[in-house]
C-alpha cells in the first residue's frame, strides 16, 4: 500500500470518534481519486442533513503536520461543496462537529 491509499496512524480512532458523536462514516482514503479526503461524514444539523469531508492528517510526522499536499490543495480548491477540513485529534473531532452542528 502506498501514501496515496494508506491511513494515518490516528485515523482509525478519529473515524470512530465521528460515529460515536452521532455521525455516517464513510472512509474514503483508497478511493483512488488523486487529493480526495480520507471520510465523508454525514449528520444532522439544526437545519437538516448535511454531508462534508475531512482530512485525516498525523501531527506526529512530518508528512501530517505539512498539511495539504499538492493534489489535497488542488481537490479542496477545486471542490464545489463545503469546506475540505483538517482534523489531526479526537478533540479536534468533536468541535467541528459542534460547530457543524451549531452553523446549519
Amino acid at each position: 500500500m502506498n501514501r496515496h491509499n494508506s491511513k494515518d496512524a490516528n485515523h482509525d480512532v478519529i473515524a470512530q470518534r465521528f460515529r460515536d458523536l452521532g455521525c455516517s462514516v464513510i472512509e474514503m482514503h483508497a478511493t483512488g481519486i488523486p487529493g480526495f479526503p480520507d471520510l465523508a461524514i454525514g449528520l444532522i444539523g439544526a437545519r437538516g442533513r448535511m454531508t462534508q469531508l475531512v482530512e485525516v492528517k498525523n501531527p506526529n510526522t512530518r508528512y501530517g503536520r505539512a498539511g495539504f499536499n499538492d493534489n489535497q490543495t488542488a481537490f479542496a480548491r477545486d471542490w464545489r461543496g463545503e469546506k475540505v477540513s483538517i482534523v489531526t485529534s479526537v478533540d479536534e473531532a468533536t468541535a467541528l462537529v459542534q460547530n457543524w452542528r451549531r452553523a446549519a
